[in-house]
């Protein structure tokens, strides 16, 4: 079985793949957990059907899938609210400009390459973060419309997950759900 978790960036989840993931672990099943952006060389040339894949990939449902939409049992979509999603990045935000570095591109190279000055604390890396927040946010309702009507098409069971972001981490609703990690 193959599950893919994605949706915009900055919206936990990683969190709910190793939450899902960790629910998989207490059963009987071999699963493997990978996040697409930085495990890539860990993907298998061939997949198990035996085996239960929790795969994280914010471009599932675009063109720049690492694995194509169509390989998918089971997609979960995860869907913060507006303020929520804010919230995250404001997090994401302080945790870049502290570590002097930020926007991660899987893209760039064999490896990826990470943006910034490498430096904490460098004021030379706020206007570079907020464009890259700017870049992402403003585009959010158009980004989710397209990979909505993308999944739908696909006719792949998908699940929206809605991720809140609490004092004590991030708490999912959804179908059969609400699951907690903190």
């Amino acid at each position: 079985m193959k599950i893919l978790i994605t949706g915009l960036g900055i919206t936990g989840k990683s969190t709910f793949r190793k939450l899902l993931y960790s629910q998989y672990a207490n059963t009987d099943k071999e699963v493997v957990n990978l996040d697409l952006d930085y495990d890539r060389a860990r993907l298998p040339k061939e997949f198990v059907p035996k085996i239960v894949y929790i795969l994280e990939d914010v471009h599932g449902p675009t063109a720049n899938a690492v694995v194509p939409l169509k390989e998918f049992d089971l997609v979960y979509y995860l869907l913060p609210s507006w303020w929520t999603h804010l919230r995250f990045w404001l997090s994401r935000i302080w945790i870049w400009f502290k570590i002097g570095y930020f926007a991660w591109e899987a893209d760039k190279g064999e490896r990826g390459e990470w943006l910034g000055t490498c430096r904490p604390y460098d004021l030379a890396n706020i206007f570079p973060i907020l464009k890259e927040f700017w870049h992402h946010f403003k585009n959010r309702g158009l980004e989710i419309k397209k990979d909505l009507a993308v999944l739908k098409a696909s006719k792949i069971t998908t699940i929206i997950i809605i991720p809140q972001k609490k004092w004590r981490g991030i708490k999912f609703y959804g179908q059969d759900l609400p699951l907690r990690r903190s």
